[in-house]
């Protein structure tokens, strides 16, 4: 992933703020924001880390191990990391970008009431929305990349992308995006990383979208250089803001 994103609500339908905590970094939009907010999420976020820290004190393969962990825990977000990772058949930090932007999401809903919330933690996205948004995809030196979207409907979701050629993320693929959606966030992040390994040429592409759906996975998208491939429910957009459609545009 990207050290820095482009982070933009065009139109001004959410009113943003950003946090950052070490390796967190997040941009939120929010359809009512209130000046106590950041400070909320920032204390909400240092709890993440700390019952992380907690977790990887006691179990230090949780931040090193490439395959799925198993293990008593009473923390809930190291619970569904070790959850969504043994779905995928990941190792359990694949899916600490989007475990932190799902908690955040779902504190912000719960919190203040607000109505529509997206919040990105590093590229990977958890949102949700009243009315239909386009969030487009970073996909690096491709051609394709920023010029490609998906139509997202009124609902909440996850949308989680991993890249083999941008940024310092661990995967053994070589996609330049390979994007999840999916309801779940942290399920999203962890598939991504699952999927993207899989990807190492163009050729792949087929391959692993023939692996892709089920109940957890609404939609996949892959782009291999100028090579795209997709499947599932979501509309694909190019450079086109759909009417009615407010577009988020953020790198991976």
């Amino acid at each position: 992933m990207s050290n820095r994103f482009y982070r933009d609500w065009s139109s001004g339908r959410l009113q943003s703020f950003t946090v950052r905590f070490r390796e967190t970094d997040l941009w939120i939009g929010v359809d009512g924001y209130r000046s106590e907010m950041k400070e909320a999420v920032y204390k909400e976020v240092v709890s993440c880390h700390t019952e992380l820290n907690r977790c990887i004190t006691k179990y230090p393969a949780f931040l090193t191990s490439l395959e799925p962990l198993a293990f008593h825990w009473q923390s809930e977000i190291v619970k569904r990391m070790m959850e969504a990772t043994r779905l995928a058949g990941v190792g359990p930090m694949a899916a600490v970008a989007g475990a932190i932007a799902d908690r955040v999401g779902h504190f912000l809903m719960e919190t203040y009431d607000v109505r529509e919330v997206a919040v990105e933690n590093g590229g990977d996205i958890f949102v949700k929305n009243d009315d239909p948004l386009v969030i487009s995809v970073y996909a690096g030196a491709s051609k394709l990349s920023g010029r490609v979207g998906l139509e997202m409907p009124p609902g909440e979701w996850g949308v989680c992308t991993s890249s083999g050629t941008v940024g310092n993320s661990l995967s053994f693929g070589w996609a330049d995006a390979v994007t999840v959606v999916s309801p779940d966030a942290t399920l999203a992040d962890a598939l991504a990383t699952a999927y993207g390994n899989l990807v190492k040429e163009a050729e792949d592409i087929e391959k692993v979208l023939a692996l892709a759906l089920n109940e957890k996975v609404e939609t996949l998208l892959i782009i291999v250089g100028d090579q795209l491939g997709i499947i599932g429910r979501h509309s694909l957009k190019f450079q086109e803001r759909a009417r009615g459609c407010q577009p988020l545009d953020l790198k991976t």
